[in-house]
């Protein structure tokens, strides 16, 4: 009798297939980790800063949103020690803004947003001058 005949080679095994639809459950049940550690991040950022940290005078609209320093796009995360606290006017809304690229965060020290940040206004292709640096949070050098 031929080997591929043979009954022993029925009784093996096929791999389980997962059950229908399973994927899009493990996808929703991801997506839902996911928002619920971006929700409790943006909610320490608030709690730790309270207010708008752009550290120039001006009108805040839009409400108060959780900006990340390094975009989740080039590598950020939901650690609340790389988001800071900005009115929408200043994170994505205003002529200038951080989504724009006309305006950017860099923290001073290891402690990331926890510690003084430099706040930078764009002058030209890839040029930047400081509009102000933290001492600690919301206190700054003097001119």
């Amino acid at each position: 009798m031929p080997n591929y005949l043979r009954s022993d080679a029925l009784a093996r095994e096929a791999p389980a297939k997962p059950m229908r639809g399973q994927r899009v459950l493990d996808k929703a049940a991801q997506d839902a980790e996911r928002h619920r550690i971006e929700r409790r991040a943006k909610a320490e950022v608030r709690k730790r800063d309270g207010r708008c940290r752009w550290p120039e005078d001006h009108v805040c609209r839009g409400g108060l949103e959780a900006a990340h320093m390094l975009d989740l796009s080039l590598g950020g995360d939901y650690d609340p020690a790389g988001m800071v606290l900005l009115c929408a006017w200043i994170h994505r809304r205003g002529p200038e803004s951080i989504h724009g690229k006309q305006l950017k965060i860099e923290a001073e020290t290891e402690a990331d947003a926890f510690g003084p940040l430099s706040f930078w206004r764009r002058t030209g292709p890839g040029e930047y001058v400081m509009v102000r640096r933290e001492l600690a949070p919301f206190v700054y050098e003097r001119d």
